[in-house]
């Protein structure tokens, strides 16, 4: 190959570089000021935000959110409930995964129970506007807004394991209060803020055992959230057997046949949905 002709493949190769260079440089600076809103096109089940009030041992949620779905996954009831919570009733939390996909791709949300078997779901989640559908990658880089879903039990569990027929696993978590109710005054005190300060979702960081684990005195090292198990939560039920939040008594994949919803018994309208989904663990 002569001179020549290896000066002009470094040339065409400079040039190529430096025209990807700048359509990075372009792009970053197109996230840096993108601004998150709540004024859009929001599909159905994003359209109204909870509203939260607390006040002293008082919990007051307006526009819990209560939906029933056709089997495509459609809406076809949409309902809305108010709610108070005292937490001084509180009693425990639960940990669960609904895997969607392979290699680990899975939503993860909290339930919190209260005494006389009240049930509250925080579920954080991609607000979805009408023409957009979710993507982990998207989700990276500002392309959605931030919401965090307060619901029912039969809505936020339901739509994944009897509508989506999602795998999904339910823990009670044995964590102490220490831990668990500052995590539910977190996610609340987060609703609170994002109906007047939108902020964007981001696959990364934006889940239930993020919040858990910063409440952790067991995870505080940089490295530790650089875990494939928190990006890609499917399997974050391993981390949270390994730091003892979840029932070590039994091997794991034991714990996890035991934490299986198994849809086919019972359905969504069931009175005791939240008691069947919890079958498995008679000692709660």
């Amino acid at each position: 190959m002569s001179i020549i002709t290896l000066f002009e493949i470094m040339k065409k190769l400079l040039k190529v570089t430096l025209l990807i260079l700048l359509t990075l440089i372009a792009w970053l600076l197109y996230l840096s000021f993108k601004t998150p809103s709540n004024n859009a096109n929001w599909q159905t089940q994003y359209q109204i935000l909870p509203t939260v009030e607390l006040n002293g041992d008082n919990i007051s949620i307006k526009n819990v959110r209560d939906f029933r779905y056709n089997n495509d996954g459609s809406i076809t009831h949409t309902n809305y409930i108010d709610r108070d919570y005292q937490l001084s009733q509180f009693k425990r939390a639960w940990y669960g995964i609904s895997h969607f996909g392979d290699n680990n791709l899975a939503h993860v949300f909290i339930s919190f129970e209260f005494e006389n078997k009240k049930y509250l779901v925080v579920s954080i989640e991609a607000r979805l506007e009408q023409e957009q559908t979710y993507g982990p990658i998207k989700g990276v880089f500002r392309a959605f807004t931030k919401t965090v879903v307060l619901g029912t039990e039969q809505d936020v569990i339901g739509l994944r394991s009897h509508i989506r027929k999602e795998k999904v696993f339910l823990y009670p978590l044995d964590v102490p209060e220490l831990y668990t109710k500052p995590l539910l005054l977190n996610f609340l005190r987060e609703a609170q803020v994002l109906t007047r300060k939108p902020t964007f979702y981001n696959t990364l960081i934006d889940n239930c055992m993020t919040g858990l684990l910063a409440q952790s005195d067991q995870f505080r090292h940089v490295s530790s959230w650089l875990d494939s198990r928190i990006v890609l939560p499917g399997g974050s039920d391993e981390i949270a057997y390994e730091l003892g939040f979840i029932d070590t008594t039994l091997p794991l994949d034991k714990l996890r046949q035991s934490s299986l919803i198994e849809p086919n018994k019972f359905s969504i309208d069931d009175e005791a949905f939240s008691d069947k989904i919890r079958n498995n663990f008679p000692a709660y």
